[in-house]
């Protein structure tokens, strides 16, 4: 590829990450200024009580067969 074309993709990819970062900045700007308006409104935020939620279910043992270590052969 030539040069001109690369600055051309580097280019793109600069304008691409822009949008991006502006577009983050808006949802963020959002998301605080709907948290503010609950607050202000006296929604409560309720967070979760940990010690009343039901542990997360075991994992299931695996099926296959695991070889044991071997131990060292003595000396001798």
């Amino acid at each position: 590829m030539t040069d001109e074309r690369w600055h051309r993709i580097l280019r793109l990819m600069d304008e691409a990450y822009a949008d991006y970062l502006t577009g983050m900045a808006s949802l963020r700007g959002r998301v605080v200024a709907d948290l503010k308006r609950k607050v202000s409104d006296g929604e409560v935020l309720d967070l979760p009580d940990l010690e009343q939620q039901p542990s997360a279910p075991a994992r299931p043992a695996s099926r296959a067969r695991h070889r044991r270590a071997r131990g060292r052969r003595p000396r001798g």
